[in-house]
């Protein structure tokens, strides 16, 4: 694939994306894709025959994005907590920088049993490495009685329910405290994941 080829073809995945973020993954039209793209329908089908195709690229690339820093932070033998802290950041960072995400796999992957099986049949293979590394690294605290016992499934549940949940809210939050400004919505953030690190570590403390 030559150059053009792959300015196409990254070009179709992000109005691909953005139309499924804006309608849903239901309401999504190829049709629609193809004029955000600025392509034609042929040459939309040329390279994803289907809507299906599309979204498991689009969901392919957005998970490689997040375990692949998640896959080097055990690479640096850090401290417990910080490799915590690391982690935590790492889910957070990724959600920020597409905050309508959550609510995009909320009601179009959970409610979606096709769908959910497509991420499922992806992300279970990819992400057990990282989460058996996780597990070890809990056990091993545990049994220094460094932290309390907790399991894989409570910790990992622990970080996605609370990272995630500040964004789902994020809406509400801005016709609340009536700001749209970005400076003031980043500080929101910045702080927010200051404080779920430190809710997390102290959970985990004795």
């Amino acid at each position: 694939m030559n150059k053009n080829e792959l300015n196409t073809e990254q070009i179709i995945l992000e109005a691909a994306e953005t139309e499924f973020l804006e309608k849903g993954y239901g309401n999504a039209k190829m049709v629609a894709i193809a004029k955000r793209a600025n392509v034609s329908h042929s040459m939309l089908h040329y390279y994803f025959r289907t809507k299906e195709k599309l979204f498991q690229m689009i969901f392919r690339k957005k998970m490689q994005n997040l375990l692949q820093p998640l896959g080097v932070i055990f690479d640096k033998n850090l401290p417990f907590e910080q490799t915590i802290r690391q982690i935590i950041e790492t889910q957070f960072n990724f959600v920020a920088k597409q905050p309508r995400l959550p609510l995009f796999i909320f009601n179009e992957i959970l409610s979606n049993k096709t769908n959910r099986e497509l991420v499922f049949e992806f992300l279970v293979p990819h992400f057990t490495i990282f989460l058996n590394k996780v597990e070890n690294l809990l056990n091993a605290e545990i049994e220094k009685g460094n932290i309390r016992p907790i399991s894989l499934k409570d910790f990992i549940m622990n970080i996605i329910s609370i990272n995630i949940s500040i964004f789902i809210a994020m809406p509400i939050i801005q016709d609340i405290f009536q700001t749209n400004d970005r400076k003031t919505i980043e500080k929101i953030l910045k702080e927010r994941r200051e404080s779920n690190i430190q809710f997390i570590l102290n959970a985990l403390r004795p």
